[in-house]
């Protein structure tokens, strides 16, 4: 079997989920590396002064205390995505 543009196919083989799955091995290992490298120099930078456990702290504290309504329409908006996302991988499958 021959696809339009001359290259062979392979039964069984969807070029789409091999993109799929790499994408997100990949994007996942950008994610991962990126994390790591800032965790390590905020770590670095933080480490030999003496205020950093109170900064820490600070930082902690500031986190715990965000309110959902200053990001409610950001949440929204990221809901919206994953629904749009969602309703495309449907489409695809049928």
């Amino acid at each position: 079997m021959w696809a339009p543009c001359g290259i062979p196919l392979v039964q069984g083989f969807d070029l789409f989920e091999f993109y799929r799955f790499m994408l997100a091995v990949l994007v996942g290992i950008y994610a991962t590396g990126h994390l790591v490298t800032f965790i390590w120099r905020w770590q670095a930078t933080t480490d030999g002064w003496l205020g950093s456990a109170l900064l820490r702290r600070y930082i902690v504290v500031l986190l715990l205390r965000m309110r959902f309504r200053r990001f409610a329409y950001e949440l929204f908006v990221i809901g919206g995505l994953l629904l749009t996302l969602g309703l495309l991988i449907r489409a695809h499958w049928y």
